[in-house]
């Protein structure tokens, strides 16, 4: 069954974020990210398209378009517009739908395709930025997991144990963008305290120049095929590794992978020669990572997919990339200011005061649409498979989808001009799952492939030595308590 417009929730005005997504964007560069799906069996398509129906059911924002009310952009019903998945292999390889944006003022933010072999299928689900972020997408694939188990079980016979979708409450896009019920940063003290603190990171913030990756040239022969999402698995030992080498420092594994990643990035720089420095050049050179972080609260359990979150930039000079104790104490003391205030809050705060002046966003977008705003970005999904795994029974190590087995989930959050390469990693089966996609313009297939290897490398190297510690020793190494390093919000 198709899905109908709910009442009462068109035209539904834009948050000051999903405008930002739709200003920092182009042709070259889309707002796009992706979840790819690896199913073991093959898949009943007419299934399938009653479980995505029924998901898109429950996410009227991946069913709509852009459109001017009063003034405002806003979303509105556009659910005769949405695409079938396409299972045309040698039709949607040859259209390449990963090189074209998406135009949500003509066509609804979401498309699929797959690819069904003699026993393994693969789903790719592209996403414009704008309709959701990776939780409201991991949301929509667990109503689709579930939708198909439900439908095929009924159409087997089989309706004694039918699996239950979460429940939804449509009326709360309402209030995606509101601060009642959620914390928000909220800088205190009197009104020449509040002015310094702000004068004082507008000031860092200027100072520094965020270094992009390197490169080399590269020749035809060797770019970048296909969508160019690559996976790398660490095992159980190498990711217990690096948990305890986290916990050894009072950090998250979060802290760890983006201390980890600017070891990487900074370590890959010096190979490929740094970037000369402009002459009389007053900013300081930084490894910038930015981290999305989410502002769901408690009240947001039955949220449809939609775009709550927001950026933290984590940027450090590159000569403390090499010192990696002192970063990674300096990311964890950095992070746990962040989460204690809520402080990805104050991105969107400064899009609201941009968007008060008419077309002061875009100005600011135009004129820094060429600049690095960060080295790489980092998006640390967790176990995205937890909720999938309470709601559908499991084979082995494997969840179980009707006739189909979850094997395998990747995202990547989307490139941006300045921002060369993308990392996402999540928790599978207690492995660490990395997932990297580089700019085909930038990167060549080689180039892009050494740069995941040189992350993992990294990775693996200290998950080593912790393990190697863990066996050899008790002692552990004296590091700054949380909060005597000098915190950057």
């Amino acid at each position: 069954m198709a899905p109908v417009a709910p009442k009462s929730l068109f035209p539904l005005p834009l948050t000051a974020f999903e405008q930002f997504m739709l200003v920092d964007e182009s042709t070259e560069f889309p707002m796009l990210f992706y979840l790819q799906v690896r199913l073991r069996g093959v898949v009943d398509q007419a299934i399938m398209k009653l479980a995505v129906d029924t998901a898109l059911s429950r996410h009227p924002l991946l069913c709509s378009r852009v459109e001017v009310h009063s003034g405002k952009d806003c979303w509105v019903w556009a659910g005769e517009e949405i695409p079938d998945t396409d299972w045309n292999h040698a039709k949607w390889s040859a259209e390449e739908p990963w090189r074209k944006p998406i135009d949500l003022r003509k066509t609804v933010g979401l498309r699929a395709w797959g690819e069904q072999t003699e026993d393994l299928a693969t789903i790719t689900l592209q996403f414009h930025h704008a309709c959701c972020d990776g939780i409201g997408a991991a949301g929509f694939l667990e109503d689709i997991a579930v939708a198909y188990a439900r439908h095929f079980a009924t159409q087997n016979g089989h309706n004694e144990s039918l699996p239950e979708l979460r429940p939804v409450d449509l009326e709360l896009l309402k209030h995606r963008n509101s601060r009642e019920g959620r914390r928000i940063a909220d800088i205190r003290g009197s009104i020449i305290r509040r002015t310094r603190v702000l004068l004082k990171y507008t000031a860092r913030y200027l100072q520094q120049e965020k270094v992009p990756l390197l490169t080399r040239p590269f020749n035809s022969s060797d770019q970048q095929q296909g969508l160019g999402l690559m996976t790398m698995q660490l095992n159980r030992q190498e990711t217990r590794g690096l948990r305890d080498a986290a916990k050894r420092h009072s950090a998250s594994l979060n802290d760890l992978l983006v201390s980890e990643l600017m070891v990487t990035s900074q370590a890959w720089n010096t190979q490929h020669g740094q970037r000369e420095r402009k002459p009389f050049s007053w900013k300081q050179p930084t490894i910038c990572v930015l981290v999305p972080t989410s502002l769901r609260g408690p009240s947001d359990m039955e949220l449809p997919a939609c775009n709550v979150v927001s950026y933290a930039f984590m940027a450090r000079p590159t000569s403390l990339a090499t010192k990696r104790l002192e970063l990674l104490c300096s990311i964890r003391d950095e992070m746990q200011l962040v989460h204690k205030h809520q402080a990805g809050w104050l991105f969107v705060q400064a899009i609201e005061a941009m968007n008060k002046i008419p077309g002061m966003l875009r100005f600011i977008m135009w004129r820094t649409q060429g600049r690095c705003m960060s080295t790489t970005v980092l998006s640390h999904m967790g176990n995205l498979l937890n909720t999938i795994r309470s709601r559908l029974p499991r084979r082995g190590s494997d969840i179980q989808m009707g006739n189909l087995l979850v094997e395998h989930i990747c995202g990547i959050a989307p490139i941006r001009q300045g921002t060369a390469a993308a990392v996402s990693t999540m928790m599978l089966n207690g492995c660490l799952s990395i997932s990297m996609r580089c700019c085909p313009k930038r990167f060549s297939q080689q180039e892009a492939t050494e740069l995941l290897n040189a992350f993992a490398n990294t990775l693996k190297q200290t998950a080593h030595q912790e393990n190697l510690m863990a066996a050899t020793s008790d002692d552990s190494a004296q590091v700054p308590e949380p909060g005597k390093t000098n915190g950057h919000i």
